[in-house]
């Protein structure tokens, strides 16, 4: 549900009908677009009464004006069917009948607010009952750093820049389809890497008891965009291009999401792999990975 702050500013597009001059005169020394306004509304009144979710068209009112939203109105009609009732207002505390309400649809669709995410890039104005639903989606929408102690959140460019500069991460970069090998210290958490498509991903590395724990995120604000598969191998020795030895694999059919807010957590789709394949001499683990990406 649409927060509900105190005041919120909002635009209004010219549906609502002629405005003075002088208003306009304002709005255009101001720089805003000509046919708005800025103006500030108590976010309540943009609420259903009964559920309370944002009003969005279709909205309906009874004979007295009281108005609510179609599922609501659909709820009271079912209940009214149930009890052999007709439909009831209870502001009123009498049977109604309810038609659409265009005059306040037309003023709920010129609201327009300000993404949250504006301080991250998005320039969107959106509707105000849309405001939920885009805010869910938003590309721009804030990731974190998972290092501890590190309050850092941005963009997800700004995240990759972090990354590099704060902690002295270095990228690997690599092409999708194709295997990768990788060196990770049995006691580093994270390793970074980039897609050819820019897109980034941490190879997490959680040591446990019997071994360490390995798996992939990729790291965006939400599950939108092109979709991954991940395998992820290791083994005692390497010669000639082919495993030797012990071998521990893991496939992951959908390669997991996250903006990291909650930190790393460990995957449902994860290679544990045993002390005795670290690479004697440095301790090191080598892994062999392999990022497909999906097609929709």
């Amino acid at each position: 549900m649409a927060e509900v702050a105190a005041c919120k500013r909002i635009k209004t597009e010219k549906e609502l009908g002629a405005r003075p001059d002088g208003a306009a005169a304002v709005a255009a020394e101001e720089g805003r677009p000509d046919g708005e306004i800025s103006a500030k509304i108590n976010s309540e009144a943009l609420l259903c009464r009964i559920c309370p979710g944002p009003l969005k068209p279709p909205i309906f009112k009874c004979e007295a004006g009281h108005v609510l939203c179609s599922p609501c109105l659909e709820k009271l009609r079912l209940d009214g069917f149930a009890l052999k009732l007709e439909i009831f207002c209870d502001l009123c505390c009498k049977t109604t009948s309810y038609r659409r309400c265009v005059e306040l649809e037309l003023l709920i669709n010129a609201i327009k607010v300000p993404c949250s995410n504006q301080t991250y890039g998005c320039n969107e104005s959106i509707r105000y009952h849309e405001k939920e639903k885009h805010e869910s989606e938003c590309t721009h929408a804030p990731c974190h750093c998972p290092e501890t102690d590190c309050t850092f959140r941005g963009a997800i460019c700004c995240l990759l820049e972090h990354f590099i500069t704060a902690h002295g991460w270095s990228p690997t970069n690599f092409s999708y389809n194709k295997p990768l090998k990788v060196s990770v210290a049995r006691d580093h958490c994270f390793t970074l890497l980039v897609g050819e498509d820019q897109s980034m991903f941490l190879l997490t590395n959680t040591l446990t008891g019997i071994g360490n724990a390995l798996s992939m995120v990729c790291v965006r604000p939400h599950e939108s965009g092109p979709n991954y598969s991940c395998n992820i191998s290791a083994a005692n020795s390497v010669v000639g291009g082919k495993a030797e030895g012990r071998l521990v694999f893991q496939k992951d059919p959908l390669v997991s999401s996250s903006s990291l807010s909650g930190g790393v957590r460990l995957g449902k789709f994860f290679l544990l792999v045993p002390p005795e394949l670290a690479d004697n001499p440095s301790g090191e683990l080598t892994v062999h990975i392999r990022v497909d990406r999906l097609v929709a």
